[in-house]
Formats: structure tokens, sequence, C-alpha cells
């Protein structure tokens, strides 16, 4: 089972988010915090798994060459020495967490412009339902460089896209696509798959290879790299968790090559091991891109320039969208001012009037009593979490207390994860109480 969080939308989860549900290997774990503090958390618990693994594969060396020197199980210390072997090697290795190995064609040469919007602009409706969706639209879509559409639903981002590839001509002004483009549209209802078919017969159409770019590949070490397994690429895609499916069309459209990548929304239904592999894979790309995506962090780590949808228009801000919220903050700011002025109505207020200054919050009784406590309550915490990760290191661990081992390791994640919320409730009241 792929791991996944019930939000997908890490820019929700790192915003709003308190806390993290996270479904892996048919477990369910709760991370207290929003999605960085979850990656914090996943990271400890992996590094302790590890860790116990490390001890258990060491404790079973030991033990199997006492195992195989033939000794006889007859008195009750080598019984339950052999018992405790057993049992040991009985416990489940965690899962392996296998990475997605997202491949994108070779871009062919493409020359030093893409695509080139000048003073563009496209409307809807006719009479006196018409509407501009943009005009004066200027930008370029250069190679290695990928270009974010950002804005609500229905302002007119798909209707951009299809501008650009020259499925629509613009209404005003000039779109000029390079003779050497070849374009590769993922949209957002993307292809369709056949459910009747394989895994297999869907990527390759009943053959062992695929084209890939204008190269040949075997279409199951194709289908490898999206974590298909061998005996997985033979079940219907009916069968397929959404994540599946998802990493499928992955596959069955990203194959096509192409040196201009359209993509409207590809992170809806992705898995974060999926989308993680995409923003690397877009990373590296030396054709152009041009994307639209809600998804903030994807926004982030991938794009060279933003094309906004706003309320007063459309702007073009080089740089990822952090930086355009930056920009478009100090824009504000400077529009501000002006539209005060203009808008303020003129009062006359007594000289002697002034703002009365807001009153510092204090801590209410409940809360000093906690903050009183909580220097006691850490120390408290990471002493026990001091004494079980003293218990897991010791060598002699699994010959007594094996079966305390994931009992512990849950209690110790559990109590880490405990120490990191203390602390930060102390620092928020410590400033309260300032």
């Amino acid at each position: 089972m792929s791991r996944r969080t019930i939000s997908t939308r890490r820019r929700s989860a790192g915003w709003i988010a308190t806390r993290i549900i996270e479904l892996a290997d048919g477990r369910c774990f709760s991370h207290p915090g929003n999605y960085t503090a979850y990656l914090e958390s996943k990271a400890i618990r992996q590094q302790i798994a590890e860790q116990s693994e490390r001890r258990r594969q060491r404790f079973l060396r030991v033990e199997l060459e006492w195992v195989r020197s033939g000794v006889r199980a007859q008195r009750s210390k080598a019984r339950h020495r052999m018992d405790t072997f057993y049992q040991v090697a009985g416990l489940e290795a965690p899962p392996e967490e296998r990475e997605m190995d997202l491949l994108i064609p070779p871009a062919p040469e493409l020359g030093n412009i893409a695509v080139n919007v000048a003073e563009a602009g496209a409307k809807v409706g006719k009479g006196a339902g018409e509407r501009w969706l943009f005009h004066g639209l200027t930008f370029a879509l250069k190679p290695g460089e990928c270009t974010g559409v950002v804005g609500r639903n229905g302002v007119g981002k798909t209707t951009l896209l299809r501008t650009c590839m020259g499925e629509r001509a613009p209404d005003e002004g000039v779109v000029t696509i390079g003779k050497k483009v070849t374009f590769n549209y993922i949209d957002q209802a993307r292809m369709q798959l056949n459910g009747a078919n394989s895994v297999l017969d869907e990527i390759s159409g009943g053959s062992e290879t695929i084209l890939f770019g204008d190269q040949r590949l075997s279409a199951r070490s194709y289908l490898r790299r999206f974590l298909f397994t061998d005996e997985r690429v033979k079940e219907p895609v009916d069968h397929l968790s959404g994540g599946e499916r998802a990493r499928l069309m992955l596959a069955k459209v990203l194959r096509r090559g192409g040196n201009v990548l359209v993509l409207d929304e590809p992170t809806n239904d992705l898995d974060l091991p999926s989308l993680r592999m995409l923003e690397e894979a877009l990373a590296d790309f030396d054709g152009s891109v041009l994307v639209v995506s809600h998804d903030r962090y994807f926004l982030d780590r991938i794009c060279d320039q933003i094309v906004s949808f706003e309320d007063g228009g459309v702007f073009v801000q080089p740089g990822n969208y952090s930086y355009y919220l930056e920009k478009r903050k100090e824009r504000a700011q400077r529009e501000k001012p002006a539209t005060d002025t203009a808008t303020k109505p003129l009062t006359l207020e007594p000289e002697s009037a002034s703002p009365k200054p807001d009153r510092p919050r204090k801590l209410s009784f409940k809360e000093q009593r906690e903050f009183a406590g909580m220097e006691a309550a850490i120390h408290a915490a990471e002493a026990r979490a001091a004494e079980i990760e003293t218990a897991l290191n010791d060598p002699n661990f699994y010959t007594t207390r094996a079966k305390e081992a994931p009992g512990l390791i849950a209690e110790l994640e559990a109590t880490k994860t405990e120490v990191a919320r203390l602390y930060a409730r102390w620092e928020e009241l410590d400033r309260i109480a300032r």
C-alpha cells in the first residue's frame, strides 16, 4: 500500500493542519502539528525502526551460530534461548520504502524561445455577456525554465494553456510558437484508462517494448521505475488503487516525450513519493514547462516565473511562488495608501482623542498552573525517552525482552512527539507571560 496522508495537498497541510494522519503498511500513524512536523516525526520513526532492525539482525547472526552448533534444547535455559531465537526470527522486518525513478524522455532541441506571448488577450461570451479573461499579457517560455500559472477556478488558466499551445487563437496580441516545439499536454481529466486491460497492456499495447521518446525500452523495466512489480503489471487496471492509477497515467503520458510539457493540475491524486519524484524530474528537464497548480510547495520547487490571475488583472513575476507572494504583498502595500485616502471620509477628531493601546493578554489561572509544571513534565518525558532508548540499545534486550520491542518502539516515538509538543507549548506560554 502506497504511503499517503488523508490531505494530499501539502499547501493546506503546511498552512492550517494541526494533525496529520498517515496510512502506511496497513497501519495508521497520527502526527501532531503541520506537514513539516509530520515529516520530522516520520523521519524519527523510520530511524528508530532501522536501528531496531539492525539490532535484530545482529542478534540473529549471533544466535544462528549457536543454533547451528546442534545444541539440544533439553534444559530449560537452552529451550528458552531457542524459543527466543525463533520468536525474534519471526518478527517482520520494517518494509523497505522504495523510491520511484520517474523519467521524462530527453527533450529534443528547442531553440532560444519555445513560446512567446506578446500583448495577448482572450475573451468569452457575446454581446452584453462578453468579458475579458486576460488582455495585454506578455511573457515567454524558455528552455530549462518552468512557468507556473495560478489563480481561482474559472478565471481563464486553461484558456491560457490552450492559447500558448496554438489550440485557440488570441483575441488580441500575438502568440508565437517555435518551429521545433513539440507539446506534451497532460490535462485535468488526463487520458482514460481501460479498466479491463492489464497494467502492461495499458502501457505497451501488448508489446514487450515501448517507445520512450525516440528510444525503445523494455515495458516491464519502465514500469518498475514507477514501482510496479513484475507480478503487479499483470493485474487489471480496475484492481489498482487511486495512487497506482495516477502513477500509471504518469508513466503512460510522460513517455511520449516532447520539449514543452504543459501540465494542468498534475498533482491531483498523486501520493507523496510520486509527487516528490515528479518535482525532481521536472526540475531536471531540459525543455520548457508550463504548469497550472494550486500546490504552493510544488510551485516553489520547480518554477522560475509565475503568471498570476488576480482581481486587478494578470501579473507576471519572475521567481518561484514564495517570491511572488512577497512581491504581491509589497504591491498591495504600495496601492493601499492611495486607496485609503480616496475612500476614507474626512472627519475631525478632538485633539485629546487617541487610540487606546491594546491590553496585553495575561496567563489565565489554568495556564499559570500549566506553565509552572511544564519544566517538570518535559524532564519526565525526556527521562522516559532516554530510559527506553537505553533498553533498546542493550545487547541482551532481544534475548530476554523480545516481546516488548514493538510496544517500546511505539512508546518511544510517542514520547519524542510529546516532548516536541511540550517544548512548543512552553515557548507559547513563556511569550504570553513576558
